[in-house]
């Protein structure tokens, strides 16, 4: 039985065109080379949730449940997807001569651990190319490492209260006119906030916040439509 960090998905033996490697980045022991890119850390962390954490929070992304778990993220699939078609279009694209060898598309996939998010992640996009006939090679770089504390992102002032006015979809003039600012400075604040956050959009950041507690829980719909009748009541 192979060691379960080194995964090989090839149809035919040796015939290797994509070396997927998941790792996480807190660890500080990212993979070389050329690649591409893919960022688990927005999919929801088992370690990070009450519910699930003593029972996820020492197996890892092989687990079929953590993969579920993982993968029933919004936008997971469509990370995948993307991430599968930018690989088989380079994989299409005419490969340089290097003296015979075989053209080939590497992945590394990261998240904050290395064991839950970007372990599934990769296992998901090895399975889709190797459905396409791709043959592929899964290594899991810190699969086995110690579990790492949550990151909690820290925040200046002024992007803490930008992080709140956003959830309560407040807009950018709003947002000027409560923190009595120019909405230039809102803009350089927002895009502040999102690199703080490692968010890809102002709507990402406010995910990020609630995911990392800097914006309290949200509150459910049934609470919502309670307390919508309570006040209805009372008027």
């Amino acid at each position: 039985m192979s060691h379960p960090a080194l995964r090989s998905h090839a149809r035919l033996p040796g015939f290797i065109q994509s070396v997927i490697t998941s790792y996480g980045e807190g660890h500080h022991d990212a993979p070389s080379g050329s690649a591409l890119r893919v960022d688990a850390r927005p999919l929801r962390n088992p370690p990070d949730d009450p519910a699930v954490r003593e029972r996820m929070l020492h197996s890892t992304g092989l687990d079929p449940e953590v993969r579920h778990y993982v993968m029933a993220t919004r936008g997971a699939e469509q990370l995948v997807d993307r991430s599968v078609h930018r690989a088989l279009a380079l994989l299409r694209h005419p490969a340089p001569a290097r003296g015979g060898q075989l053209h080939r598309v590497d992945v590394h996939v990261l998240c904050t651990g290395g064991r839950h998010r970007s372990v599934a992640v990769a296992e998901e996009i090895a399975t889709q190319l190797q459905t396409v006939g791709v043959g592929c090679e899964v290594e899991h770089r810190h699969i086995d490492r110690p579990v790492l504390y949550r990151w909690v992102p820290q925040l200046t002032e002024h992007e803490a209260a930008v992080l709140q006015l956003l959830a309560r979809g407040n807009s950018y003039t709003e947002i000027a006119t409560a923190l009595r600012v120019r909405s230039q400075t809102v803009g350089l604040l927002v895009a502040r906030l999102r690199g703080a956050l490692r968010a890809r959009t102002a709507a990402h950041a406010v995910a990020v916040g609630y995911e990392t507690e800097l914006l309290p829980a949200r509150p459910r719909a049934g609470s919502l439509r309670r307390s919508t009748s309570d006040r209805s009541g009372c008027e």
